[in-house]
């Protein structure tokens, strides 16, 4: 799993607002919000708005620019790559 191979972890907060600032600025260090709203059909995991990754400060930063979770990113790196 992400977890045991160190890549993912479970951020639990006492308050929601500990949520809004992980969704606004995790990106920033290399992390994104594993399962976020609305992806669910591409992730097929409801939204878990406490499971960050870490995918490094270029990949976070590309994939909040463009709006995509991990799964539609590397889609769109592989046809990159292929183009």
């Amino acid at each position: 799993s992400e977890h045991e191979l160190g890549l993912a972890v479970d951020i639990n907060g006492a308050s929601y607002d500990l949520y809004i600032w992980l969704q606004q600025n995790s990106w920033r260090y290399g992390f994104i919000q594993r399962y976020p709203a609305g992806k669910e059909s591409v992730t097929g995991i409801a939204e878990e708005s406490w499971h960050y990754r870490y995918v490094g400060r270029p990949h976070a930063q590309a994939m909040k620019r463009l709006g995509l979770c991990l799964e539609e990113y590397v889609l769109y790196v592989k046809a990159g790559e292929e183009g």
